[in-house]
Order: C-alpha cells, then sequence, then structure tokens
C-alpha cells in the first residue's frame, strides 16, 4: 500500500572515522566548499559589480567593436567569458568530497629519486598504530612515471593508512581523482573507482613529485584528493545495454546545428546570462528530430 510519509530511497553515504576529533577537526570538505585562490581572483577580475554594470558592458562592446574592426583582435577572440564560469570546469570542481590530511607529516627526500623518510607524532589504528608506509618499486613499476608524465616521481610510493572508513548505499560507487585546477605540486594520488560494497578502508597512495634534497610538510586539512559518486549501474552496465550509434551527421543535425549557430549570435554575449543561454541550447537540442529514434 502506498504510503504518503514514507521518505524515498535517497543516496546516502557514510565517513567515519576511527579516531576521536578528525571528524570535528579535519572532515571530508564538500567539493563545493573548496576555496580555490584562482576562481576567487577570475570572479574578482571578471564578475565584480563593475563589471557587470549596463553602463560599463556596453563600453566595453564597443572597445571590443572597435579593436575588431581596426584588426587588433579577431571578431571570434573578442567574443569570450572567463573559463571560471563554465559548467564542464564548475561541474566537475564542484562535484564530491574532497579528502584531507588528519594530521601533519613531515617527508623527507635525499635527491636520490628512491626512497623517503617521514614523521608524525600522531599515529592511526589501522591494524595496528601507523599513519604513512610505502608502496615498494615493483608494486608500480611502469605506470608511476604515467600519473603526471611531465613530473618526477619517487620510485617508492607514499601510503597513508588513514582512520577514515566508508559505508554508501548499495548504488553509490566513487571515482578517486586527484583534485581538478587546484595548485598541488608535491604529489598525485590516483585516479581509480572505490567500491564500498567491499572496500571500507581508506588508503590513499600520493606519487611523490619533488625528489631534489629537502624537507616537505603536509599538514593536516591538507587536501589530497577528490571523490565523486557516482551510479552503479554506469560502469556495470555491458555493452548490450546501450544503444551506441557512431555515424555521418544527417539533415536533421544539420538543422538542429543551425538553430544553436542562430542562439548563439541571437544576443551580446554581455547582455545575456549563462544560466539563459543554456537553457535555450537544451530547448534547441531537444528538439533534434534524431532524439526520436531513441525514445
Amino acid at each position: 500500500m502506498w504510503n504518503p510519509f514514507k521518505k524515498k530511497d535517497k543516496k546516502w553515504i557514510r565517513f567515519y572515522s576511527q579516531h576521536p576529533g578528525v571528524a570535528d577537526l579535519n572532515p571530508w570538505i564538500p567539493a563545493s566548499k573548496l576555496e580555490r585562490p584562482w576562481v576567487k581572483d577570475s570572479i574578482k577580475k571578471y564578475y565584480t559589480k563593475d563589471t557587470q554594470c549596463p553602463y560599463t558592458k556596453v563600453k566595453r562592446m564597443w572597445t571590443k567593436y572597435h579593436s575588431v574592426r581596426q584588426g587588433e583582435v579577431k571578431a571570434e577572440d573578442a567574443m569570450y567569458q572567463h573559463a571560471v564560469t563554465c559548467p564542464a570546469i564548475t561541474g566537475i570542481m564542484d562535484h564530491g568530497f574532497v579528502l584531507v590530511a588528519p594530521a601533519d607529516i613531515l617527508i623527507q627526500t635525499d635527491g636520490s629519486g628512491d626512497n623517503f623518510e617521514w614523521m608524525a607524532q600522531l599515529m592511526f589504528d589501522s591494524g595496528g598504530q601507523t599513519y604513512v608506509k610505502a608502496h615498494i618499486p615493483e608494486q608500480t613499476e611502469f605506470m608511476r612515471e604515467l600519473v603526471n608524465p611531465q613530473r618526477d616521481v619517487l620510485n617508492y610510493t607514499v601510503k597513508l593508512e588513514l582512520p577514515w572508513r566508508v559505508m554508501a548505499h548499495p548504488d553509490v560507487l566513487f571515482i578517486q581523482m586527484p583534485i581538478p585546477y587546484w595548485n598541488e605540486k608535491r604529489f598525485t594520488p590516483p585516479t581509480g573507482l572505490v567500491d564500498p560494497s567491499y572496500s571500507f578502508e581508506i588508503n590513499l597512495q600520493l606519487f611523490w613529485h619533488d625528489i631534489a634534497p629537502g624537507e616537505h610538510i603536509i599538514k593536516a586539512g591538507t587536501p589530497l584528493c577528490q571523490w565523486m559518486p557516482v551510479d552503479r549501474s554506469f560502469f556495470y552496465a555491458k555493452e548490450k545495454d546501450w544503444d551506441i550509434v557512431i555515424e555521418e551527421m544527417n539533415e536533421d543535425d544539420r538543422k538542429n546545428n543551425e538553430q544553436m549557430d542562430y542562439n548563439r549570435y541571437m544576443h551580446f554575449m554581455e547582455m545575456s546570462s549563462l544560466k539563459d543561454r543554456i537553457e535555450n541550447q537544451k530547448k534547441i537540442l531537444k528538439l533534434n528530430k534524431n532524439n526520436e529514434r531513441f525514445n
């Protein structure tokens, strides 16, 4: 019998710490709350109240127009908005949760590119009192150089055995990844898939790039990696479960593309909002008659 007061089957996630205080002082951070200095600086420069003033907008439009007419800049280069508002970028930056270091760690490298030493004044109980361990070179041979090919990488991999454990709704998996558009040059965490249906311990590997002789402190609260929750069905579906077509453009696509071009230039970019432009694009894409082939 239908019960109007029964709660919906809401997806849930539970991170719990074995060590008192960690969940209060250094909890997981919603990715949307992570403060990126470049985002703040970009918004301050390009999206302040002054830049949104109608008079300022019109004045800026005339400046761009004259620059194009005089050949100082191409027309397509004059029409731009800063990437800080790009939905593809903000969507991945603001989705999921960020894992931070639960306690200070001091890493020492000797310049050989081989191993490291570490020091911490706090240990966690992960089957024994520990915090930092290492993967020997053989465990990451042939792949560690591919994690960040432009950077050097230590032969031994830093492994953090953390006090965190995870539980989640049966439909939830996590993509673990480096924090996108984040200024961390010392290390890179691996990208992978976390399945809490059988893996509840949270241990994190860090491929260490700063191999020159020196000491490096990872302070408590330092962002380490990002976890993005995704639906299990997306990853364990078989090829037969997807209807995939790869083909040349047809007449309906051509017409839809022309409609999209019209939408792109219908309004002055300075006089329209990104939200309105996206809504118009959604409407136009729904008009593509090829959608009927899959409904």
